[in-house]
């Protein structure tokens, strides 16, 4: 006996389920340095960019919190020429120990056309750009290697 082709009534009539879609595993990817900023009271969080640049800015982050000693590039203490010098010797670029002789080295920057790892110089001062309006420097004997705020200055490139 023949069979007779199913007709549209006899069709199953119960709602297809689909499948969940296949994701791929998430690549895990660095997470950001957290780090406190001056006084300990607010946490920053900083992706350091690649490059050279990625290794002063991490060099300099990985600082945060240590003492202020005048006339130290580290490891254990720093003043804040001694802070750069040694973010920027982690690079292989060899800068002096003396903030204004820092400056001169530099290739000068424009303001808005800031990148993270660059110098920001002040009259005495220097300390190292890591994006978004914030600076790692060896501050004074009093707050230390901190993030803080830019307080204005001039910036020089390196990198």
């Amino acid at each position: 006996m023949a069979h007779a082709a199913p007709s549209a009534r006899d069709a199953d009539t119960r709602p297809v389920i689909a499948a969940p879609p296949v994701s791929k595993p998430a690549t895990k990817k660095p997470a950001p340095k957290k780090t406190t900023g001056s006084g300990g009271s607010s946490t920053t969080t900083v992706k350091p960019p690649s490059g050279a640049a990625g290794t002063v800015v991490s060099f300099a982050l990985a600082q945060v919190g240590k003492r202020y000693v005048y006339a130290t590039s580290g490891p254990n203490t720093y003043d804040c020429s001694g802070l750069v010098s040694a973010a920027y010797a982690r690079a292989g670029i060899k800068l002096p120990h003396q903030s204004e002789q820092i400056a001169a080295r530099g290739r000068r920057v424009p303001s808005g056309q800031w990148m993270p790892g660059d110098v920001i110089h002040t009259s005495g001062h220097v300390a190292i750009y890591i994006g978004g309006g914030k600076v790692v420097e060896a501050a004074n004997p009093s707050s230390g290697v901190r993030v803080a705020p830019v307080r204005g200055g001039t910036a020089y490139r390196f990198l």
